[in-house]
């Protein structure tokens, strides 16, 4: 067998099992299946081996070689991301998520910016070839801002799936994310054509903002078109693979910036295919193991080495990022109107870095070799942190939030020991030669629903007018809407069906607010009701997709709400019948 080959096939084996039993020490520890990933793909990479003098269990030529996976991954990540930039969406935020991006962007790159100018003008005072001091931090200080405002979207979608968090902060993390690289990516290519480019060609400046854009937008519409003329669930999964990977292959060739081109795909077909839900749902069933490849390679290739390297502004970069992410949310959440929860927990979802940063910081190196490879250095030890306590933040933010079922935290651990599983298969074996099946669990459709509903709730202002209501459903995907007051009591429900009454008498829209088309009888469900309970009452009022979940012991208290979804969902885990 040829040698190269069997180093990348013993690779790939390699990172794979690696994968399987980091995912099953993370869940038994109760930390992202993420942060499992990274860490097996770091104890199996070059790095930790070179580290401890050890033979090479992935060398870096396989690395190298399946780098392939890592960008196509990486690039459907992209192309979700910019899925996330739907017109209905920015819509439904209008100017806000703009001022929230902006206020987060801008405080996290001056405080990363003026940490690192600080750092080298006073106390490390470095200085690189034919520039002086005072430019040189200046350039450390402004390519370190731009790159700290980029956030790593792999992590953050896929602790997203794990825990199936869902509501308003999910939503505006995954659009921010989107923006934020976006921004990012922009301000480096105006940055380095302004400071580095010598010619200071502004042809070659709007080519490179504008094909990368122009590209996807031409390859999201054609998939659009084309994925009408497409039923089978089959043929979604290769177009949406094709279309990313030719994308990736033709910005190469054009040397454009390829995880541009993949957002702008993402955002011009969500905004043009009728099918771009039925598209995800498709690609959904397959991308998870490519997604896996890409985090156990992504560890693989951290640089442990690095951390001792980076020095003071390293460790200037890692506490003002921290920093910025958190202050710059809380800022942007306040300048844009957002709630409590945004304001609080967003910023802590935002701190992952990864790929985005580790390849703008490999152009600058490119581009400025004298001090471009001292902030590579920076940014590949950052990188390390980052990627380590990443994920952990994300799943922390997203469940003080309140847009993580509990269930879902509780479960992420392996269902049975060894000796269990050892007696499972024994069992399923002898059922399988025709001897008699062993007893069955017990039911857990004793489970109570407040292990089940969602904390975090999309409300409606009880003095909200009815132009404004009508703009609000519209960018919903719910049937009923809760409705609370000026100190956030419990109102009760509104309901499609009074909505729609109204809309044949337009002379009284203008003098209503949403307080006078609240439901007098609302249904509900307590915390504590168990499972099998929740599931008659949704069988009872069928034409009810979900019910408030009320404190008896204060009625007008909003816990939370219970989807039929999530019901459903939580017995198909468990695999159980109600």
């Amino acid at each position: 067998m040829n040698s190269d080959f069997f180093q990348i096939i013993m690779a790939l084996a390699t990172l794979l099992l690696g994968a399987l039993i980091g995912g099953r020490l993370a869940m038994l520890f109760r930390v992202p299946r993420v942060t499992g990933y990274l860490i097996a793909g770091l104890v199996a990479g070059p790095s930790l081996a070179e580290l401890l003098n050890l033979p090479h269990l992935v060398t870096h030529f396989a690395l190298g070689e399946l780098r392939i996976i890592s960008d196509v991954a990486l690039a459907l990540i992209l192309m979700n991301i910019g899925g996330q930039l739907r017109t209905e969406n920015l819509r439904r935020w209008r100017h806000r998520i703009y001022l929230f991006s902006l206020g987060e962007a801008l405080i996290t790159g001056l405080l990363v910016g003026s940490s690192v100018f600080i750092v080298n003008q006073f106390i490390l005072q470095t200085t690189v070839a034919s520039l002086n001091l005072l430019q040189t931090s200046t350039l450390f200080a402004v390519f370190t801002g731009i790159i700290g405002i980029a956030t790593a979207p792999a992590a953050t979608l896929m602790v997203i799936r794990e825990y199936e968090a869902d509501g308003p902060v999910t939503n505006a993390l995954l659009t921010l994310v989107g923006l934020n690289n976006l921004l990012s990516a922009l301000a480096f290519a105006i940055a380095t054509h302004l400071l580095l480019t010598a010619d200071g060609n502004l042809q070659d400046l709007a080519y490179q903002l504008s094909m990368p854009l122009v590209l996807g937008g031409v390859f999201g519409f054609g998939a659009s078109v084309w994925a009408q003329r497409m039923e089978l669930a089959s043929e979604h999964k290769i177009l949406l693979l094709g279309c990313v990977t030719t994308a990736v292959a033709v910005s190469r060739a054009l040397q454009l910036e390829p995880l541009l081109t993949c957002m702008a795909l993402g955002m011009v077909l969500a905004n043009s295919s009728p099918r771009w839900h039925r598209l995800v749902t498709s690609l959904n069933e397959i991308d998870y193991p490519l997604y896996v490849v890409f985090f156990v390679l992504a560890g693989a290739n951290l640089h442990i080495e690095t951390l001792s390297h980076i020095g003071l502004l390293g460790v200037a970069y890692v506490l003002a990022r921290t920093a910025g992410k958190l202050a710059g949310s809380w800022l942007g959440a306040r300048l844009g109107k957002y709630g409590r929860r945004e304001r609080t927990w967003i910023g802590m979802t935002l701190l992952a870095q990864a790929g985005m940063a580790i390849g703008l910081a490999a152009t600058l190196a490119t581009l400025w070799p004298e001090g471009g490879a001292m902030i590579q250095t920076v940014i590949l030890g950052s990188v390390v942190i980052f990627e380590l306590i990443g994920p952990l933040a994300v799943r922390h933010g997203l469940v003080k939030a309140g847009e993580v079922p509990i269930l879902s935290v509780l479960r992420k651990r392996a269902p049975q020991g060894a000796m269990e599983g050892l007696h499972s298969v024994a069992q399923h074996f002898r059922i399988n030669l025709g001897l008699p099946a062993g007893h069955k669990v017990e039911n857990p459709g004793d489970i109570l629903v407040r292990y089940i509903m969602r904390h975090n709730v999309e409300t409606i202002h009880h003095g909200t007018a009815f132009q404004e209501l009508l703009r609000v459903i519209a960018h919903s995907r719910y049937d009923r809407f809760p409705v609370i007051d000026d100190e956030r009591n419990f109102v009760g429900m509104i309901n499609y069906t009074e909505i729609r009454n109204l809309l044949f008498d337009p002379s009284l829209s203008s003098l209503l607010v949403a307080k006078d088309l609240v439901s007098s009888a609302v249904h509900s469900i307590p915390p504590d009701t168990p499972l099998r309970d929740a599931l008659k009452t949704f069988q009872k009022k069928r034409n009810i997709s979900y019910f408030p979940v009320i404190d008896p012991e204060n009625p007008k208290k909003l816990l939370g709400i219970l989807s039929q979804n999530d019901v459903l969902a939580a017995f198909r885990k468990l695999n159980l019948d109600s």
